[in-house]
């Protein structure tokens, strides 16, 4: 029988469905990938955790509430039927236009897969034979197994120079790429999206004058991407200098891969005082106190009247994890001359580049 994974709709954000072969990956790879994803930020769901008499229509469900899956292609996946019916449905939803795909080939080539060829094929065409009186099913199988490789991918092969360990790091940023991408596709000032990476909340940050009720207050919002309430804090009247910072360590970040930092912000329409720039800064402080700087000018009064948008800070290369190191970002105005209001904080969001 194949083996399943989603996440449940939780207060982390969209779904990730990973279809797999149990029989090849669940006491291996995934085994040590299912860890690495909750360390790494990602909610992810396996079959274990299922309830028990979960049938494939079930299954099916949870393919159409996802919004990336990744398929682990492995030597054994197409002796299973299940493996197969899920592959049709997870084609079945990217022609619809609703989901990101990620394929992995575990130990196998993508030509195998794509064509059928070797032990991979010599299964599929037994499992085919044994299905004939089924013909628009196994038509499907055969429809899903030549498209679906066609997505680019990942591979570890079966004498790669790679260890399993590296090709993990790999999978966890693709799949957080894959999940940061999901809101803001199509328009990236239409919603503010840290799924994938790290969210640094507004409650976690230090805003000047944040507790004096007289020119900031907080509520809370329901955040679509992560289905979950969560505070805000909104400026409501100040002539003071301005100051937002954060800081976040690194460990959790895969090591040689490029992150950015951006600042979830929204202008209401009636804001005031922002025609000049903001400060936006970031600086990675390594273990042993050495450390680099970014910083860049913006003006936020092009930003008023729209919805949460994603403000850039910068970018880094996360360091490697013995290197104990933490970022530091910030946005500052010292302009005290103008009353400034209208400025509301959801919080920054550190997420692959």
């Amino acid at each position: 029988m194949a083996a399943s994974s989603s996440v449940r709709p939780t207060t982390t954000g969209p779904q990730v469905f990973i279809n797999f072969r149990g029989k090849d990956v669940r006491n291996g790879f995934l085994s040590f990938l299912e860890p690495a994803m909750r360390e790494a930020n990602i909610n992810v769901f396996i079959d274990k955790h299922e309830v028990v008499g979960t049938d494939l229509v079930n299954l099916f469900v949870r393919i159409q509430e996802s919004r990336v899956v990744v398929v682990i292609f492995s030597k054994d996946y197409t002796s299973s039927e299940w493996c197969l019916d899920e592959l049709a449905q997870i084609k079945d939803c990217i022609d619809q236009g609703g989901l990101n795909v990620i394929p992995i080939f575990y130990k196998l080539a993508p030509s195998s897969v794509e064509e059928l060829k070797g032990g991979f094929g010599d299964s599929f065409r037994v499992l085919k034979c044994k299905y004939k009186d089924e013909p628009e099913r196994t038509q499907k199988w055969e429809e899903a197994l030549k498209s679906i490789p066609k997505i680019k991918g990942l591979t570890l092969s079966e004498k790669s120079d790679r260890n399993e360990r590296e090709f993990m790091n790999e999978t966890i940023f693709e799949i957080q790429r894959s999940l940061s991408q999901i809101a803001v596709k199509g328009n990236p000032k239409l919603e503010s999206n840290s799924l994938g990476g790290f969210m640094v909340p507004a409650r976690r940050l230090v805003i000047t004058h944040a507790e004096n009720p007289e020119k900031w207050t907080w509520s809370a919002i329901y955040d679509r991407p992560h289905k979950a309430d969560i505070e805000i804090a909104t400026m409501i009247n100040t002539h003071s200098l301005i100051k937002i910072n954060g800081d976040f360590h690194t460990r959790k970040l895969i090591p040689g891969k490029k992150y950015e930092v951006v600042f979830l912000v929204r202008l209401h329409d009636t804001s005031l005082g922002w025609k000049n720039d903001v400060t936006l800064t970031l600086k990675l402080v390594m273990g042993d106190k050495t450390g680099n700087e970014k910083e860049k000018k913006l003006c936020l009064d092009e930003y008023i009247g729209e919805n949460w948008v994603d403000i850039l800070v910068g970018e880094f290369e996360a360091p490697p994890k013995k290197d104990d190191a933490k970022i530091f970002f910030s946005m500052s105005q010292y302009v005290d001359t103008d009353k400034k209001s209208g400025l509301v904080v959801k919080g920054f969001a550190i997420r692959p580049a």
